[in-house]
């Protein structure tokens, strides 16, 4: 069908070990297309940040997808500096299925007795 570049992020800050998914971007051109997006994505994506701001390792783990660990320093008051982190994984994906969700149908009206 179509190809597809995603982007899930975890901030390890938060207390929550969820992922979620923030990007599906739509590649043209195919496969190959898509796995020069990601890698590139990979080493200069970044969310709600300065990029050039920003530490970063990057890791490939399997030949279409990438974990990256990004980190940016902040000054609170009172507590001096401290390091955050975020975590990405950024995979290539084909797009295999595609099925919209039925409509909602409204709420059903009840008899009230009076």
């Amino acid at each position: 069908m179509s190809w597809y570049v995603l982007v899930e992020a975890n901030k390890s800050w938060s207390g929550d070990n969820t992922w979620e998914l923030v990007e599906k971007i739509p590649i043209e051109g195919g496969r190959e297309a898509a796995l020069a997006r990601a890698e590139e994505m990979s080493r200069t994506y970044a969310r709600g940040v300065d990029r050039e701001k920003i530490g970063r390792l990057v890791f490939r783990t399997s030949p279409t997808s990438w974990l990256v660990e990004q980190t940016r320093s902040v000054w609170y008051e009172g507590s001096g500096p401290t390091t955050l982190s975020e975590h990405m994984r950024i995979c290539v994906a084909e797009l295999v299925l595609a099925r919209e969700p039925v409509p909602a149908d409204p709420p059903k009206k009840f008899w009230q007795r009076r």
